[in-house]
């Protein structure tokens, strides 16, 4: 993808799953890639190894975002990957404690924190540094098209960044700027609910993801929602209801 050398390409979660997938393509496509986590010891690694760079994040945390904004003054986005996501429980918990009736304020404090905060202010606090002609991809899921029973909360988030997505077009339109969001099935990353991995259970790999990821960077098409869920399937747009 020589459209990425020496672009600038900022992404949340970049210390696992998708996003070091990402950090590790985009860097070796050329790309100066930025990537942004809560983990800072293995953000850190992965940035040493890809030769990008890595800034401390905690996309729920304004002040986190600020000085974000703060440290890319300057560079002029090109590419922008809103990614980190989380479950309604850990992983190790039982899928019982992902159901509604399960519920803590905490944890459903949390998960709307990094799932939707850490999108809207994303968008918020990088929004104004992008170049015109810019791209951003949104990382959503297939439960934010469908029902995910297993984690109602989960899916709830999912389907308000599609929302989001698919409501942002006109708007980043007049910027020059396009939006899309990727909804992928089950992707081997570390929120997936270990009672969910059973040997019948059948898993995309990131790298399979980070592939499409920098394939919608450079699409026409902006409000689209992407499924993805098969690793030899491309991502196809999935129509809101009521389109002709």
């Amino acid at each position: 993808m020589k459209q990425l050398q020496a672009r600038n390409v900022v992404l949340t979660g970049a210390a696992s799953g998708i996003g070091a997938a990402v950090v590790s393509l985009a860097s070796s496509e050329g790309a100066n890639v930025f990537g942004l986590d809560i983990d800072r010891v293995e953000g850190e690694a992965g940035a040493q190894r890809s030769k990008s760079t890595f800034y401390y994040c905690d996309v729920s945390d304004e002040a986190s975002w600020q000085d974000v904004a703060a440290r890319l003054s300057g560079t002029g986005i090109d590419h922008l990957h809103l990614n980190a996501g989380i479950q309604s429980a850990p992983p190790a918990a039982p899928l019982a404690d992902y159901s509604f009736a399960a519920m803590t304020l905490a944890r459903y404090r949390k998960l709307m924190g990094v799932n939707i905060d850490g999108v809207v202010l994303g968008l918020h606090y990088l929004l104004p540094l992008m170049n015109k002609g810019g791209s951003i991809v949104v990382t959503g899921s297939l439960a934010g098209v469908v029902p995910y029973g297993i984690d109602p909360l989960y899916s709830m988030t999912k389907h308000a960044v599609t929302g989001l997505v698919r409501s942002l077009k006109g708007e980043l339109a007049a910027r020059e700027l396009r939006i899309n969001a990727l909804c992928p099935g089950g992707i081997d990353t570390n929120i997936i609910p270990q009672d969910q991995r059973t040997p019948e259970a059948i898993f995309m790999r990131p790298e399979h993801v980070a592939e499409e990821v920098l394939r919608l960077f450079q699409v026409e098409q902006s409000g689209a929602t992407w499924a993805k869920v098969s690793e030899n399937k491309p991502a196809w747009i999935i129509e809101p209801p009521g389109k002709k």
